[in-house]
């Protein structure tokens, strides 16, 4: 029964040594230091150490009679206390921690195959704002629309209903994205920059994100959350648009 309890209480973050001395202290009561070093086999400047950590933790307390010290364990709920206490400033540190992570590293997320490629699309159209420009340099294309597989119509089932706007540099004229702009002119502006290229990916940019993607026989998609790196791509999509023609 004792083991579980010191188990636990290390799940608690307490160190195995606090943990025996301040189960030991719970079953002894008042004692000096002698009882505890007796009972838990820990050396005599350990077991000091250990309870000195304990009371800074307000779980044990120390009073003097006749010049020797006795210690005694305060009511054990205060463990409870502790524990909100921790939880209440981890609940407002993570967000300042967030933001130290936001201003040095970007968050980065793979996305690799058929399946995770069109499932990237889809979650994604879900989870954007309703009215969201998701802005793509290289036209999506046949290959995009092959590439979703059995997802193709859900995923533009979802787009239209939320009414995610493609704001698309284009290279060619694609017959699938001319359809599209005559079916929701609304959702669909195109601006044609006439060069032949292979199209191996190109790169979009979703609200706060930026994706480049891989479209070839095993398709992947590198999703970037970096308020930089957006406006980085945003400024070359921006050079291309201007000097694009309007389709």
């Amino acid at each position: 029964m004792k083991q579980n309890i010191v188990d636990r209480l290390i799940q608690l973050g307490f160190s195995a040594n606090e943990s025996k001395v301040y189960t030991t202290l719970l079953e002894l009561g008042q004692t000096s230091a002698g009882p505890i070093i007796l009972k838990t086999k820990l050396h005599r400047s350990v077991v000091y150490e250990t309870l000195e950590k304990l009371i800074d933790r307000k779980l044990i307390f120390k009073l003097t009679k006749r010049n020797i010290s006795y210690f005694q364990a305060t009511e054990p709920s205060i463990i409870l206390d502790n524990v909100e206490a921790a939880e209440k400033i981890a609940h407002e540190l993570v967000p300042d921690l967030k933001k130290l992570i936001g201003t040095k590293l970007p968050e980065i997320n793979v996305y690799q195959g058929q399946e995770s490629y069109a499932r990237f699309w889809l979650d994604s159209y879900k989870k954007l704002p309703v009215g969201t420009v998701d802005y793509v340099s290289n036209s999506v294309g046949k290959k995009w629309q092959e590439l979703q597989g059995d997802y193709y119509k859900e995923i533009m089932d979802v787009r239209i209903k939320r009414k995610i706007k493609w704001k698309m540099i284009v290279f060619e004229r694609d017959e699938m994205e001319i359809e599209l702009r005559k079916k929701y002119p609304r959702l669909h502006e195109y601006r044609l920059v006439k060069k032949e290229i292979h199209r191996f990916g190109n790169f979009n940019i979703l609200g706060d994100k930026s994706v480049v993607l891989q479209s070839t026989a095993e398709p992947i998609i590198i999703e970037i959350k970096n308020e930089t790196l957006v406006k980085v791509f945003r400024n070359i999509f921006e050079i291309l648009w201007e000097s694009g023609k309007k389709i």
